[in-house]
C-alpha cells in the first residue's frame, strides 16, 4: 500500500521500514521528538489520531522483530516481481510495472488509511526529511541506529 499511494517512484529502505511501522502503530507518530518543522501543517491530523487500548512497551524492540517480518514480505513482493530487484540491491524500495491484481487495488482504493492525511504524510512528506545522523527521521523516532550512518541521506 506504502508504494501504491506515494508520489515517489522509490523510498529508501530504511525510510520505508519506518513508514510501515507507523502505519501499523500510527498513535506513536506522536512520539516523533523532535517533530520535524517541514511537517508541522500535520500536527492537527496526527493530534486526531487516537490512542490504543493497550501501550506498546519498547517500541526500538518492536521494530527489531518487524524487520524479519517485512523482511519476508519484501522477500515475497520481489519473488511476485511487484518490486524492483535492482533497486532493492541498492536498498531501494521501487514498485516494477508488473501490476497489482485488481483486488488488491481495489482495496487499497477503498482503504481509510490510504487516504488519511497522517498517511499521505507518511508516504509523501516523510521522502524529503533527512532519514541518517543526529537530526535525521532514525534519530528523531529513536526506532534505529544513527550514531554509524554517513549522513548522504
Amino acid at each position: 500500500m506504502i508504494l501504491e499511494v506515494s508520489e515517489h517512484d522509490e523510498i529508501h529502505l530504511d525510510l520505508f521500514r519506518i513508514i510501515d511501522l507507523y502505519t501499523l502503530f500510527p498513535h506513536l507518530i506522536k512520539e516523533i521528538k523532535p517533530f520535524p518543522n517541514q511537517l508541522r501543517m500535520y500536527k492537527k491530523f496526527i493530534k486526531d489520531i487516537p490512542d490504543p487500548y493497550e501501550r506498546i512497551g519498547n517500541i526500538k524492540r518492536v521494530m527489531f522483530e518487524l524487520e524479519g517480518v517485512q523482511t519476508t514480505a519484501l522477500q515475497n513482493l520481489l519473488a511476485k516481481g511487484f518490486i524492483d530487484l535492482e533497486a532493492f540491491k541498492l536498498k531501494k524500495i521501487r514498485r516494477s510495472k508488473i501490476s497489482l491484481p485488481s483486488i488488491i487495488s481495489d482495496e487499497i482504493n477503498r482503504n481509510d488509511i490510504a487516504t488519511s492525511e497522517w498517511f499521505k504524510m507518511l508516504v509523501n512528506s516523510f521522502y524529503h526529511i533527512k532519514v541518517k545522523g543526529k537530526a535525521g527521521l532514525k534519530s528523531r523516532t529513536g526506532l534505529m541506529e544513527f550514531r554509524y550512518d554517513l549522513e548522504k541521506s
